[in-house]
């Protein structure tokens, strides 16, 4: 006992280093710049895990020596059972390497990264400093996503910090929803404006069309649930929007119009029959047809899938993919994460995987009780508005991927946080002392 305080206070100082730690990691979440230890089959290794990484164990370092195991915010049974599952299909998949990613990526972004985002962030102080690193992120993505609006005539290349139009779509309908959260609260007008600022930015640089009209209604549902008033500002800058775009913006009205609605294959297509000097036959674009072979895969493999992260290497067979054209490669990110999960990890990983969204969503819906100023309420309306979106979003798009999952992670940590600490605690005296006093679970 007489070396148990040198190492406590060691570990406090630990402690109190990982929160500027964890704000730069918020700050540098948002993109896919990573090394690739092959070109072509990876793994590709993310700067920013390696960095998530590293301060994680700066983390688990100092509650090691201060004996805090038992304070620490454990991911919810959900995500265990999802890993168990993931374990018992690996047995079964044609690659280990796969697997093995999979899975680890699982561990270090929804147990390990998870538990250090709900511990260190913790009162309101925190959480709101947190939304806004979120927010400074998404403003350096979405003017780069700007600037290339501005300079290429490809579609495809507007994406942002990100690797194409499908995963910069899918990251902004899980963020902007926190940001519109907080600007329909907040009495800040330069903070309301800002964020406001961002999700116009966001909106016409998003050019993944089903993206955007996913971001539309949950933006919908946030502003019903605010008040009329709310709405009908939604309603009005939506309308704005539509009219700007039919009238004097090509690329978006061909993004967010005609792409969604055109179920065709366009473009250079291969892999078809046909006589020389005639058109190939119409084929349904492919990312809608992969839903066929997917649900044969979980049909086939009821329980445990083909294997964990085996998705990819089986959806061309031909036992899956049948007489289904196999006409051209597929866009990148637009699988629906909920038929890859069941086709890779069976009913059992998708039974899994829907619990753990189920059980954020609930905890999101219940947190607003514990806000009590008008910056909690934001980030409690726009934590709800996340949820919303990465369930949403996930049918025709996939969050699970290098660049969205650290923030998937955080929104999920910060959801835990709320509820069971309350925004109570944690805020620097100044700020505690122009707040009203609040405590954890009264309205």
């Amino acid at each position: 006992m007489a070396f148990a305080g040198p190492p406590r206070s060691f570990g406090r100082r630990l402690r109190d280093l990982c929160w500027p730690l964890v704000l730069a990691l918020i700050l540098v979440a948002a993109n896919q710049f990573s090394y690739a230890l092959d070109p072509k089959d990876g793994p590709f290794i993310l700067y920013a895990d390696l960095f998530a990484a590293l301060v994680f164990g700066l983390w688990l370092l100092s509650v090691l020596l201060e004996r805090r195991w038992g304070e620490i915010v454990r991911p919810p049974a959900a995500i265990w059972a999802l890993l168990v599952v993931a374990v018992l299909s690996a047995l079964g998949a044609t690659s280990l390497k796969s697997a093995a990613v999979e899975i680890v990526q699982i561990v270090l972004y929804f147990v390990a990264v998870y538990a250090l985002f709900a511990d260190v962030l913790r009162g309101q102080h925190r959480l709101v400093a947190a939304a806004k690193a979120v927010a400074i992120a998404t403003t350096v993505a979405v003017f780069a996503a700007l600037w290339q609006y501005c300079t290429v005539d490809d579609p495809m290349l507007v994406r942002g910090t990100f690797g194409n139009r499908n995963v910069y779509g899918a990251f902004l309908v899980m963020v902007l929803p926190l940001l519109y959260g907080m600007a329909i609260w907040t009495q800040d007008t330069l903070h309301r404006a800002w964020f406001l600022l961002i999700i116009g930015v966001g909106v016409l640089t998003m050019l993944a069309g089903v993206q955007l009209w996913c971001l539309t209604l949950v933006l919908l549902v946030l502003s019903a649930l605010k008040g009329l008033r709310a709405l009908g500002y939604y309603l009005l800058a939506t309308a704005v929007f539509v009219a700007l775009v039919i009238s004097a913006l090509p690329m978006n009205r061909a993004a967010v119009f005609s792409e969604v609605v055109d179920p065709i294959e366009r473009g250079e297509v291969h892999k078809t029959v046909s006589m020389p000097g005639e058109e190939p036959p119409p084929l349904i674009k492919k990312r809608w047809l992969e839903w066929q072979p997917a649900m044969s895969m979980i049909s086939d493999n009821f329980l445990l899938g083909v294997g964990t992260g085996g998705f990819q290497k089986h959806i061309g067979e031909g036992q899956y993919y049948g007489m289904l054209p196999n006409a051209k490669k597929t866009e990148p990110d637009t699988n629906n994460l909920y038929l890859v999960v069941g086709g890779s990890m069976g009913f059992l990983g998708l039974v899994a995987l829907m619990a753990w969204l189920g059980h954020f969503w609930r905890r999101a819906e219940d947190n607003w009780r514990n806000a009590g100023d008008h910056w909690s309420m934001g980030v409690c309306w726009g934590l709800l508005g996340s949820v919303y979106g990465i369930i949403l979003v996930n049918i025709v798009s996939s969050l699970f991927v290098r660049g969205s999952s650290l923030v998937w992670a955080l929104i999920f940590a910060m959801i835990a946080s709320v509820h069971l600490h309350g925004f109570a605690g944690g805020r620097p005296p100044e700020a505690a002392a122009d707040q009203p006093d609040e405590s954890p679970g009264e309205d």
